[in-house]
């Protein structure tokens, strides 16, 4: 039971579940890059009309902007990725388009906007406190260093007095 707190409570999860809120983010950023789209990259085969471009286009940019959020975390610069992650409740608010939906519809995509876009700042801070804990020694290690100190020192001191003088 212990490895399996340990194992929650370790970066490694910390940066998956901030990887599955962040992957869950990349639909909304791509659906609102598409509607704001000035250069369309469609283009028409045999009478069918193929988005597949506009779509690989707005999956590369949403990607960049949520690959970003985790540069800035995991390179110690927690700041732009809260700004980041006020910028996703806005995005989620027009992606919802809570403007045109009935008030508890606004009530529930607000709550998911600001959860998703919180998830991403809380696990941002807890991502970058995690990095930064794991750069500071613990105590254990900080006595495991004496200990070693301290009998690399009394193999000085042995050799030193185990030495046969002059060669006899």
């Amino acid at each position: 039971m212990k490895k399996a707190i340990d194992f929650l409570r370790s970066e490694v999860f910390i940066f998956l579940t901030l990887l599955l809120v962040i992957t869950s983010q990349i639909i909304h950023t791509m659906y609102l890059f598409e509607t704001v789209r000035v250069f369309d990259l469609s283009f028409e085969i045999a009478s069918y009309r193929f988005t597949i471009a506009n779509w690989v286009h707005a999956f590369i940019f949403a990607l960049a902007i949520e690959a970003a959020i985790l540069m800035f975390i995991l390179n110690g610069k927690p700041t732009p990725s809260k700004v980041y992650a006020v910028a996703s409740f806005a995005t989620n608010l027009l992606y919802y388009k809570v403007w045109m939906v009935p008030l508890p519809t606004i009530f529930a995509s607000v709550l998911i906007s600001s959860m998703l876009a919180g998830s991403i700042w809380f696990f941002s801070d807890l991502l970058a406190e995690k990095i930064s804990m794991a750069d500071v020694p613990s105590k254990e290690e900080d006595e495991l260093k004496k200990i070693l100190a301290a009998t690399d020192e009394v193999k000085k001191i042995n050799f030193k007095t185990t030495m046969p003088m002059n060669g006899r």
